[in-house]
Formats: C-alpha cells, sequence, structure tokens
C-alpha cells in the first residue's frame, strides 16, 4: 500500500485524533529458535510491517512497542516501509501489559481513540481496522472477533472432553481492540496497582467498566504462533495480491 492510499472512516470527526499502538514485543516461545516472530518475514516484508501498513491506513500515527534490544531494527524497518503515517517505537515490558501500558504512554497529546493490535497478526484488513475504530464513540470500546465455528469442548484435565459449548454464544478474540484512549490509560493504571494481568485490553474493559462491542472479522487475521502459521500467511498474502 502506498503512502497515499488512506482508509475514510466513518463519523472520524469522532475519533480524530486516533492512534493505534502495535505490540511486538512478545517472547514468540512457541516459534522456537528465539527469533521475534512480528520480524519474520512473509510475503516479502516482515510480520509487523504487515499490520503496521494496516493500521497507517486508517489512524493517524502508529506506537510501535518492541523489545529494548531490537528498537533500532524496528525504526529502520518502520523507516524503510514508507508507512502512510508517522511511526513511534518504543520499549515494552516484560508482560503484553506492560507493553501496552508503555505504549499507551507515548500516544500523541490529544488521542481521543486508540486501537490495540498485535504485530502477530499480519492479515488484518484495513477496512475492518476502520470498522473498530468507528464503533468505539457509541459503545466505548469494541473488538474485531470472529464467530466459533468448530464445536468447542470444555475440560478441566486437559485430558478428557466433559462438556460441549453453545458456539452460537462463542466468538474469538482478534485485534486491534478499539476504546477510549485517556478511559483507557487509567484502566491500564488500575489494573496495575491491582495487579490485574488481562490476556488482552478487552478483558480489562470487560472487567471494570462492561461489555465490548464485537465487530465481525471480514477475512482471515490469523495470529502467527508456530512455524506453520507463517506458510497460511503467505500463501493469503500472495491471494490478495493476485486479485488486487
Amino acid at each position: 500500500m502506498d503512502r497515499e492510499a488512506v482508509v475514510d472512516v466513518d463519523g472520524s470527526d469522532a475519533v480524530r485524533p486516533c492512534a493505534a499502538v502495535l505490540v511486538a514485543a512478545g517472547a514468540s516461545r512457541r516459534m522456537g529458535g528465539g527469533a521475534n516472530k512480528a520480524l519474520l518475514e512473509v510475503a516479502g516484508e516482515p510480520v509487523l510491517v504487515h499490520a503496521a501498513r494496516a493500521l497507517a491506513a486508517v489512524v493517524d500515527a502508529v506506537v510501535v512497542v518492541a523489545r529494548e534490544e531490537e528498537l533500532a531494527e524496528v525504526r529502520e524497518l518502520c523507516g524503510r516501509a514508507g508507512l502512510a503515517r508517522p511511526v513511534t517505537v518504543v520499549a515494552g515490558g516484560a508482560e503484553r501489559a506492560d507493553s501496552v501500558r508503555a505504549g499507551l504512554g507515548a500516544l500523541p497529546a490529544g488521542t481521543r481513540v486508540v486501537l490495540v493490535h498485535d504485530a502477530a497478526r499480519p492479515l488484518v484488513l484495513p477496512d475492518d481496522v476502520a470498522r473498530v475504530l468507528a464503533a468505539v464513540p457509541e459503545h466505548g470500546a469494541a473488538l474485531l472477533a470472529a464467530r466459533a465455528t468448530d464445536t468447542v469442548k470444555r475440560s478441566r484435565n486437559g485430558r478428557t472432553a466433559e462438556e460441549t459449548l453453545d458456539r452460537d454464544h462463542l466468538w474469538l478474540a482478534q485485534t486491534p481492540q478499539g476504546f477510549e484512549a485517556a478511559r483507557l490509560v487509567e484502566l491500564h493504571a488500575r489494573a496495575s496497582r491491582e495487579r490485574f494481568r488481562p490476556t488482552d485490553d478487552a478483558a480489562l474493559w470487560e472487567r471494570y467498566e462492561g461489555p465490548v462491542a464485537l465487530v465481525e472479522a471480514s477475512g482471515p487475521n490469523t495470529k502467527v504462533t508456530r512455524p506453520d502459521d507463517l506458510v497460511v500467511v503467505g500463501a493469503i498474502l500472495a491471494a490478495r495480491r493476485a486479485r488486487a
């Protein structure tokens, strides 16, 4: 996507200025080899650049949260990518919540709405980013999600299935997740004081504020977790380019 390819957002006056926190400081333990999966190349670019490009097509600024030892590399990658919006790179923390909090601390002054996105989701579509962003003014918080299509079982011991859950009521949380920026900053501070470590930011909002609006993903938004995921992501990106 070139520098001029920017997606319009419905009701943009209600969300501007807006920014995204792109989390790329994870341990990537399940990838093996010690490599940061966000920096692995797929379809000609690092995973995090694909994600940053989709965000930059919608928001006014992007804050990338990276490992301390990879700050220079990430800054160089983002600079070469020619993204549509300004990018700031800051160091993350020991856990995801610490990294998000670091990213929130680097938001441009006056940011009204913030999106939090995992750099390991390079397939996110700019139109879906825009839909999450547009849902925030009405609901306070929104997340991209997919309906559960597999039959879901509950197991307490990890060896036997004990119960089949009603998948009509089940959604698989993805990112980006969007929030009123000032309120999310407050909630992260409160969670830190109370030592609450949410697995995602929607869980934080659910705990302290209430329900989060669901925005159904319009395309695959695979999270790169294991080596085989790179093969899948690469094939999808190649197919998208062939259709463009």
